[in-house]
Parts: structure tokens; sequence; C-alpha cells
């Protein structure tokens, strides 16, 4: 289980997170929807420790991953995997490289156990002979699956994907969707995943949450979400420019 109590962050005079409390029950897909620039990545970021929090905490199986031993937060990361918006693929690697990456460094499998996992992992989410490419030869859809495999390769017990539909056609996205649901099913994990897709989000996630301005201002399933009468939800599902949710051109237009 993960438990996000109290958790603010600040970036010198600005607040970006400001008192996020959840949980995620094991087994379980939580949405985190939003605008941009509204804290998703960073709350991201700091569940699974890439940025330290202000103040707050933040459980995954019971440890404090904010103020935790090096070891102890070692042994939290065994159980993450992580998908990040652009894949982060490291480019001078081949796909190969790049899933049997994690493998290498957080478990002791020796080489042809290693190959037989790059080689499970690239089957479950549909790539073949890809093992000797570069992320370059690889279209965007190729690569977000890629990124998938290497999260997957140390059998996580939790995944946190970082806008995983972004920059895809509807198509792709929808298969990278399935994917998603795929995953959990087959590998029994429980994720975080937050997205700007609502067809995306209404699709995998069994709750959604809301940040806006630092905060959560919903929290629900999806049927929950399509029917909230919440002004700030309600706007950015329909995705209308009128409303509370202020765009550029809003900011633009209030200085004239």
């Amino acid at each position: 289980m993960i438990k996000v109590k109290d958790l603010h962050k600040q970036f010198g005079f600005k607040h970006v997170l400001c008192g996020i409390n959840f949980e995620v029950r094991d087994g379980e897909t939580l949405a985190i929807i939003g605008s941009s620039g509204t804290g998703k990545s960073i709350l991201l970021k700091n569940i699974v420790g890439l940025i330290k929090p202000t103040s707050g905490a933040v459980y995954i199986d019971g440890v404090n991953v904010t103020n935790c031993s090096a070891e102890e937060l070692m042994n939290t990361h065994k159980k993450t995997g992580y998908v990040f918006q652009e894949s982060a693929l490291f480019d001078s690697m081949t796909i190969f490289e790049n899933v049997a990456f994690g493998l290498k460094m957080l478990t002791k499998y020796n080489e042809e156990e290693i190959s037989q996992r790059v080689s499970q992992c690239l089957k479950m989410v549909g790539l073949k002979n890809v093992e000797r490419l570069k992320p370059s030869e690889l279209s965007g859809g190729m690569k977000k699956r890629a990124a998938l495999a290497r999260a997957i390769a140390y059998q996580p017990k939790y995944i946190f994907y970082d806008e995983p539909t972004t920059g895809l056609d509807p198509i792709m996205s929808d298969a990278i969707s399935d994917l998603i649901i795929n995953l959990r099913e087959n590998l029994k994990v429980t994720s975080i995943v937050v997205t700007h897709d609502m067809k995306s989000a209404y699709k995998i996630a069994d709750r959604i949450i809301m940040l806006y301005k630092g905060e959560v201002v919903f929290e629900g399933t999806p049927q929950e979400t399509k029917k909230t009468k919440n002004p700030v939800v309600r706007q950015f599902v329909e995705g209308s420019s009128h409303g509370p949710i202020q765009t550029e051109r809003n900011f633009e237009m209030d200085g004239l």
C-alpha cells in the first residue's frame, strides 16, 4: 500500500504541492489528472523518492521513503518501476541493454537469466525483433512499450507512469491503455498514472484524483468523475476554456 500524508513541496517562494493526502491500495490503479503546472509529475517524483518533499511523508509498504536509510530506500526502489514521460531510454544502448539495465543493477541474475527475462518482457509488451535496435530506430509507441518492458523487468510490485500516452495517436494511446490494464491483471501490480488523457484515465483507473493549484480537489471512481458537478473537474474533463481553470489566453486577456 502507498500512503501520502500531508505532502508539501516548495521551490523558493512557489508552493507546488499543498498538503496532499491519499492512499493507493494493493492491486489498484490510481489516475492523477490536472492541467499543466498543477504539480502532477512533481507529486509522482516525490512518491518514488526522486525529489524530497518540503514536509509530509510518503509510505510505501510502511516505509517512509521521505525519511529512511539508504538501504531502506534501495529496497523500496527494487519494488518500483517508473515509466518516464519521454520514455527516457538510453540512446547509446540497444533495446536489449535498456531493458536489461535494471536487472544488472538490482538483481543477481546471470547472463542467461537476464537474456530470458528481457525476451519475456519484450514479448509481454508486444515488441518483436527489436533487441539490437537503438531507441532512435523505434516509433514513439514502440519507445513507450520498451520503457514499459524495462519497468517490469525486475518484477516490481508498483509501477508509476508519467503521461504514458503523451505524443501518441489515438489508436496507439488506446493500445498503451490496454497494455497498462493487461500488466495490472497479469502481474498483479499497483499503479499510479499521471495523465491528461481522460479517455485513458476512464479506461484504466479504479479511482481518479484531480490536482488543482497544488491541492487534491476531487477523488472518486471514473463514474463519479463523469457525474461530479465540481466546476474544476467539469471544465477539465470537458476540455472547456471557460471556468475556474485559467488558460494562458485568460491571463493574456486579463492583462488587456
